[in-house]
């Protein structure tokens, strides 16, 4: 049992924030990462909890107070409230029931609380191997860890915290990179027939361990008084393995019993939208990319949000989830502005009421806006158009950016395509009274007409 328990996982160590006042560590063994942290930070409460009762007692001398307990049936009130971190090491992939005890923290926790974790990704490059081997015999330790009851991937992961109220952030990882052989290299040509960028490959196959930093979602968009509005959502597809995986079962759709509408073969995002607008039965209309996962809550955030758009009669305007505000109108400042886990990257700003530029990744259009989608723009940068369009008519920036946290579960590698920079220079040259228009790619410039 000591070499088992007497791990000390050095990332997640780094990962605690360091003004952690009172934290509360599941699985904490023999008591080791609370011990190191605790000798550079003394005034820090330190609360162990694990099934063992040998590692709990050889943990007690080294923290503040030590609990066993079972945490796939223990009622975790027991432990009080006001921690402002759980530190959560190698132990979710052990519970049966791991989003049920992440949610249960989210009431034990202090208004901008954070989770610290460490997870296993099962889309390893060895687990892989060994799936199309045919034999996933487990192993005393290791991803396959005989004890393993559950497995997680970046993107299942993401979802699972989310899904609890959780905003993650990958703060780091454990790599092991795949061997250079003959059937790792089939593995990158497999992935990339299936749609996936080569980086992208690479990364998800080398990752080993993710060192994940997670942001209680203050759910404050939950609690407006405006009357919900029911709304659908158009969802261009042309990977429907990523469709099934986002769309399809998002929870905040199910629960606001959101229509879906799966568009397939259009060539452009206007031709998307209005295929699939000709079919929604309700008036407020959220065109997605087929990769976005809308988390448990989102559904009823987004409907009261829209609702109190619409009870104040802002039908006309383009409302997104992420983009650029432009801090007043002042020539040139802009500020990040929405919600949403990009990738694996937490983006997290205030919302706007002046965005000069709107991410594409979801967009809310009502059938009555003033603005429409521009069919020459194709694919890219028409999300920014309908933002300017808007800023036309009024003469100053008004579109809208929400705070409800979306998951771009993307497996793009932050390159833009060669048609990106065609659309740059057909917005540049629709609107030459701007030298400059920025965007979240960067800014487009009309010297180069493409992102400088």
């Amino acid at each position: 049992m000591s070499n088992y328990y007497d791990g000390l996982n050095l990332k997640l160590l780094a990962a605690i924030p360091q003004d952690a006042k009172r934290v509360l560590e599941l699985g904490c063994a023999n008591g080791r990462l609370g011990q190191r942290f605790k000798e550079s930070h003394p005034h820090t409460e330190w609360w162990g909890v694990d099934l063992s009762a040998e590692a709990a007692a050889t943990a007690a001398p080294h923290l503040d107070r030590v609990f066993t307990l079972d945490l796939d049936s223990a009622d975790l009130s027991v432990l009080g409230r006001g921690f402002d971190v759980i530190v959560v090491g190698d132990l979710l992939e052990h519970l049966r029931r791991p989003h049920a005890m992440l949610e249960a923290l989210y009431d034990l926790t202090a208004a901008g609380a954070q989770i610290v974790c460490c997870l296993p990704n099962m889309a390893h490059v060895s687990v892989i191997e060994r799936l199309i081997a045919g034999d996933i015999s487990y192993d005393p330790v290791g991803l396959l860890d005989q004890t393993h009851v559950r497995f997680f991937s970046p993107g299942s992961a993401f979802k699972t915290f989310l899904d609890a109220g959780w905003l993650p952030h990958m703060q780091d990882q454990y790599r092991v990179e795949l061997p250079q052989t003959q059937f790792a290299a089939r593995l990158v040509d497999a992935a990339m027939a299936l749609g996936l960028p080569r980086d992208t490959a690479l990364r998800n196959m080398g990752l080993y361990q993710m060192i994940l930093v997670c942001k209680k979602w203050p759910m404050q968009a939950l609690a407006q008084a405006a009357t919900p509005v029911p709304f659908s959502v158009i969802v261009p597809v042309n990977r429907p393995w990523q469709y099934e995986l986002n769309i399809a079962r998002s929870p905040g759709l199910q629960e606001v019993q959101a229509e879906v509408i799966a568009v397939q073969g259009a060539t452009s995002a206007a031709e998307a939208y209005r295929m699939g607008a000709s079919r929604a039965k309700h008036a407020w209309h959220v065109m997605a990319h087929q990769d976005v996962y809308f988390p448990v809550g989102t559904g009823f955030a987004l409907a009261q949000q829209l609702g109190a758009m619409d009870a104040a009669g802002m039908r006309q305007l383009p409302i997104g989830f992420a983009g650029l505000d432009g801090v007043g109108g002042a020539a040139g400042s802009v500020r990040h502005a929405g919600m949403v886990i990009d990738r694996r990257a937490l983006f997290w700003h205030e919302r706007s009421s002046g965005a000069v530029s709107l991410d594409e990744l979801a967009i809310c259009l009502h059938r009555d806006s003033a603005v429409a989608i521009d069919a020459t723009l194709g694919w890219h940068l028409w999300a920014t158009d309908l933002c300017l369009q808007a800023q036309q008519l009024a003469g100053r920036p008004i579109a809208q950016i929400l705070d409800v946290p979306l998951f771009h579960n993307s497996v793009g590698d932050y390159k833009v395509p060669d048609d990106f920079n065609d659309s740059a220079q057909r917005l540049l040259h629709k609107y030459p009274q701007f030298s400059m228009i920025p965007t979240l790619c960067g800014e487009l410039t009309r010297q180069a007409a493409s992102v400088a």
